[in-house]
């Protein structure tokens, strides 16, 4: 089955994945934005629900992402189910 989406737009977990990577080794929220292209607006509603659920810590001016988060990382790059949706 070969599913086409009709608009090139990232979805919530592609974005919040790409902000769990980068935050990796820590962060700033301004270097966030440079590398992942979005307003800050945007990026403030996606820390908040990744601090929330414990995928990212605050330190400072800095976000890291914690245990769970790299796991999330982990699962979201072993999974062959959600590469070819997100892929496609």
């Amino acid at each position: 089955m070969n599913i086409t989406f009709p608009s090139k737009r990232r979805g919530a977990l592609v974005i919040s994945v790409a902000i769990l990577k980068a935050a990796k080794r820590g962060v700033k929220k301004t270097q966030l934005l440079s590398s992942l292209s979005m307003s800050y607006e945007q990026l403030t509603r996606y820390i908040r629900f990744l601090k929330a659920s414990d995928f990212i810590k605050e330190y400072g001016t800095s976000y890291k992402t914690t245990d769970k988060g790299l796991e999330l990382i982990e699962e979201f790059n072993s999974s062959t189910l959600i590469r070819s949706v997100v892929d496609a």
